[in-house]
């Protein structure tokens, strides 16, 4: 189904065009991803109009790097790497996300930092929503939000990421000894009772923190 799209881009990019990868999930858009030799301002523009185009019509989300830019930026955004890399479908030339393979240190630093930061924001916005809707939307944002966290958790056991949600969430417990029921019940809820919410609120902070302590006391 892409094959349109990358046909418009390859005639837009030319020889600056690298790679291009389909990245992602289940439920989630069609993210591509394009490693091209350069990025400016020129390029942006070229490229616009192909994606205006296909934007509504395929659900894309673009995310353009530099081949250097890709490769530097693996210590400092590992986990996002690793959220591009499992899974991703090459769709023209070399397959440089293929090759990625972060440094476990800087996996570990990164997945501390994000698990705190998500338990504080999740305490913080509970505080100040009102509404059983907004707290479902709350706690629907936590699965997508998460993917990324799971990749690199499994990474650091050598472990190869599922694509498959539930299989994921398994094999999270199984390595890490945590129970994601909470994540199999938010993750595709529309509405629930005030009691159900507060009880998956409470879960989710037990298991963020958990897993917060369980990453600050490895070591790799």
């Amino acid at each position: 189904m892409y094959d349109d799209i990358i046909s418009e881009v390859k005639k837009a990019m030319a020889d600056n065009l690298l790679s291009a990868v389909k990245f992602g999930t289940e439920g989630e858009p069609n993210n591509l991803l394009f490693i091209l030799e350069k990025v400016d301002f020129d390029t942006l523009e070229s490229i616009k109009p192909v994606l205006v185009k296909h934007r509504k019509k395929d659900n894309v989300v673009p995310l353009f790097f530099t081949k250097e830019e890709f490769e530097d930026g693996l210590d400092v955004f590992p986990l996002e790497f690793l959220d591009i890399k499992q899974p991703h479908e090459l769709l023209f030339g070399e397959d440089i996300v293929g090759k990625l393979k972060p440094d476990k240190k800087h996996v570990r630093r990164q997945l501390e930092f994000e698990l705190r930061s998500k338990l504080i924001h999740l305490r913080e916005h509970y505080i100040w929503l009102k509404k059983p809707k907004e707290v479902c939307v709350l706690l629907r944002s936590a699965v997508p939000s998460l993917m990324p966290l799971f990749y690199g958790l499994l990474f650091l056991k050598d472990v190869e990421a599922p694509t498959e949600l539930d299989s994921l969430f398994g094999l999270v417990e199984k390595h890490y000894k945590v129970k994601l029921d909470v994540m199999k019940d938010i993750k595709g809820i529309k509405k629930c009772s005030e009691e159900e919410l507060k009880k998956y609120t409470k879960d989710l902070i037990v298991l963020l923190a958990d897993l917060g302590e369980i990453v600050d006391e490895m070591k790799v």
